[in-house]
């Protein structure tokens, strides 16, 4: 749905000096997906989002959506779209604005009354039709913002830091509406630099740090590479950590598994066997850092490409 390959840009920061915001960021969004764009403030997802939406012009590099080159307006019908700081005509009640924006999202007339009735459903708008924007506050104007990215029932949905300034209440509805769409087929797209969000909603992940793009794969296969945790009483193997309850716990990866169950001592039970749990927001702060404390360039080698 979205490729990025090799793709930089620069523009003009204080005192005219070039601010290089994405450097050689190369990155896929497989359809069906939903894909987690993680980075810092600052880190170079918004600049992606508004390159890929034509919001921004000068790129250097390869960029496709939908397998085609950018420039099709056509394309855009098939795009949903909520940005991080969504501007609106605050004169304009939601109702007359939601139809104003389905007409342009290419919803014929006849289906513009159930376009905007599932949206309002969904969003619990319903009781809000006769509201003008400008009464609107943070969160309210983001369930707005959504409702417009979704009343079209987009093929793409790009959510630029979704949750931004919703209560814990609207982010777990937030997220069952995300879900939905996801089940109707559209694929998902969202910058955050929020973790939970990404354990939460997605399959797969790029991690983005300075313009470069550090990792990028299936979050299952991030999670499933963590170290498994035999806990066990009796005898201990060798290197085993002794537990306070007097069992005791040994960790090794899934290569090992069969050797280690077979040598376990005699004497020795198994109380459980578990996979170490993947804190998401301990790895992604450890991966950046490690970026960092490799200078501006990381080897080839030190990327992880789990496709």
């Amino acid at each position: 749905m979205i490729s990025f390959s090799q793709v930089s840009f620069t523009y003009r920061g204080d005192w005219l000096q070039r601010v290089h915001a994405l450097s050689q960021t190369t990155f896929a969004v497989p359809s069906g997906a939903s894909y987690g764009f993680l980075g810092a403030n600052g880190a170079g997802k918004s600049t992606c989002i508004k390159i890929l939406l034509g919001l921004l012009q000068g790129h250097r590099g390869d960029i496709r959506l939908f397998g085609k080159p950018l420039g099709d307006v056509h394309l855009r019908r098939r795009l949903g779209y909520l940005p991080e700081q969504p501007f609106f005509y605050d004169n304009l009640a939601v109702g007359e604005y939601l139809v104003y924006l389905a007409r342009l999202s290419g919803i014929g007339h006849g289906e513009l009354q159930a376009a905007c009735d599932r949206v309002c459903q969904l969003l619990d708008l319903g009781d809000l039709r006769k509201r003008k924007l400008r009464s609107f506050s943070k969160g309210m104007r983001q369930r707005f913002a959504l409702a417009q990215a979704i009343i079209h029932q987009p093929d793409l949905l790009i959510l630029d830091e979704p949750f931004s300034g919703l209560d814990p209440l609207w982010r777990a509805r937030f997220k069952e509406v995300m879900d939905l769409e996801r089940k109707r087929g559209a694929t998902l797209f969202f910058s955050t630099h929020i973790l939970s969000d990404v354990e939460d909603l997605c399959d797969h992940y790029a991690v983005i740090d300075h313009g470069v793009v550090l990792e990028q794969g299936r979050l299952g296969d991030l999670l499933g590479s963590a170290p498994l945790v035999l806990v066990g009483s009796g005898t201990p193997p060798d290197q085993a950590r002794m537990l306070a309850d007097g069992t005791w716990s040994i960790e090794f990866n899934d290569a090992e598994r069969a050797s280690r169950l077979a040598s376990l001592p005699a004497g020795s039970s198994i109380v459980r066997l578990e996979r170490h749990r993947i804190a998401l927001e301990d790895y992604f702060v450890s991966r950046v850092r490690a970026f960092h404390a490799a200078g501006k360039h990381l080897a080839g080698a030190s990327l992880r490409e789990r496709q």
